[in-house]
């Protein structure tokens, strides 16, 4: 019997022609979007899937990473219309698709950051992850427990989250009547992850007496519940998070030095999206898209959101989208609702001249001999970063709009340093 092969192809002209070369030797699987296709798959099981990148709803990057969760040594291939495939590649390699929530990045520290945490967690060695809140830490411990090969749970406790007097009995379990308030037994969450991983979160929070405990448990899988005089044994993968610098809290005798290099044999650092900008117009894409949103942001707006620091990083940036959809009277985002003080202060100065800078060469240069609060230089960013916004970073369509020679154009963005790939959405805006 021929192996199946799924053809996920939206355009009956590349879906047919596809078919009549495959079908001599293969049984073919024919779809035209990539939901049909995840329908048959458990109970086709095909031995090779081909799809188009551009397809109705889910695109062929995110339905490959879905795939990939259920089966991951299924082979795909995968093809675009578009010159730009080198860059979708990329961004197949770092779209992780979680139960809720995906982590898309183009950012190459990043990617980098991601291709470590996959072959980390082919290993036992304890992970650290760190960052700045809202990073996404608990998703990449997600992930870490996605390409494990542990089998078990993935269990979380959250260090920050529990009364000191509790955390013990939380991590450790009780048998009934061995504290006041103990009305039954207890399993506790290292009991709970088993075979799988435990994640804990805020590890920073956890009482010099409870790290001793940790660390014990860690150089030998096993322990007493409260209560308990029966030693349990466990199959025990620990993976931690902080937002905090432990090195200085071990300097300064908060956090254990034996534990801390217990933990962080494998030392994981999330970048903050402000080190990312590139990849603060793709995540809004994507959570529009998710959400279903029928809305687009103007210019200005993309660059009030480009510019600001972030120190909530891509959760205050969904808070702030979220926001700003919910009070916009149209589908055209516009204004850019930030909901922190000096956040509103950093952007508002320079949103006052946004509206004002012409899009045109020639009207721009008389603009900016007439404006002696800002310097030539910083002038001349602005006015080349709302182009690139408008034409979301394409360069040819810039320069022919702007009535600027394209070669100008390119030295202008060189000499003023402007990262061009923060304002592409998506691979079809990179320049031809």
């Amino acid at each position: 019997m021929n192996p199946l092969i799924y053809i996920v192809e939206d355009e009956v002209k590349m879906r047919d022609i596809l078919r009549i070369n495959l079908s001599k030797r293969y049984n073919v699987g024919l779809f035209s979007n990539a939901e049909s296709a995840l329908e048959r798959f458990d109970s086709d099981n095909p031995e090779l899937i081909v799809t188009d990148v551009r397809l109705p709803g889910m695109d062929g990057i995110a339905f490959m990473m879905r795939i990939k969760n259920m089966n991951p040594g299924l082979p795909f291939i995968v093809f675009t219309g578009y010159k730009s495939s080198p860059r979708i590649s990329r961004e197949y390699r770092v779209s992780i698709q979680g139960e809720e929530h995906e982590f898309i990045t183009r950012d190459p520290s990043t990617i980098q950051m991601l291709n470590l945490s996959q072959k980390a967690s082919q290993f036992r060695s304890p992970i650290l992850i760190s960052g700045e809140t809202g990073t996404g830490k608990e998703l990449i411990a997600r992930f870490i427990h996605e390409k494990s090969k542990r089998k078990g749970p993935f269990v979380k406790l959250n260090c920050a989250s529990i009364p000191h007097d509790l955390l013990e009995s939380e991590l450790f379990g009780h048998r009934k009547g061995s504290f006041t308030g103990a009305v039954q037994d207890y399993a506790g969450k290292v009991a709970l992850s088993d075979g799988g991983i435990l994640f804990l979160d805020e590890i920073a929070e956890l009482p010099l007496d409870i790290q001793a405990k940790l660390l014990h448990v860690l150089e030998i899988p096993e322990y007493y519940p409260i209560g308990s005089n029966v030693k349990k044994a466990i199959d025990l993968y620990i993976v931690t998070a902080t937002n905090r610098n432990l090195r200085k809290m071990v300097d300064e005798g908060l956090f254990r030095n034996d534990l801390y290099y217990r933990i962080a044999v494998i030392p994981i650092k999330i970048p903050p999206l402000r080190e990312r900008k590139c990849d603060i117009l793709p995540l809004i894409d994507c959570y529009l898209r998710k959400k279903e949103r029928e809305y687009i942001l103007s210019p200005e707006a993309k660059l009030r959101l480009l510019e600001y620091r972030w120190p909530g990083n891509v959760r205050e940036l969904i808070n702030v989208i979220e926001r700003s959809v919910l009070l916009t009277e149209n589908k055209i985002i516009k204004e850019v609702v930030f909901d922190i003080e000096n956040g509103a202060r950093q952007v508002s100065e320079s949103s006052n001249y946004y509206d004002e800078i012409p899009h045109n060469w020639q009207e721009f240069k008389k603009y900016k001999s007439k404006i002696v609060k800002y310097s030539r230089a910083e002038l001349e960013k602005r006015f080349i970063e709302k182009l690139l916004i408008q034409y979301d970073g394409n360069i040819s369509l810039t320069a022919r709009n702007a009535d600027i020679d394209r070669r100008q154009l390119q030295e202008m963005i060189k000499a003023l340093n402007i990262d061009v790939s923060i304002f592409r959405k998506d691979s079809k805006s990179k320049d031809e």
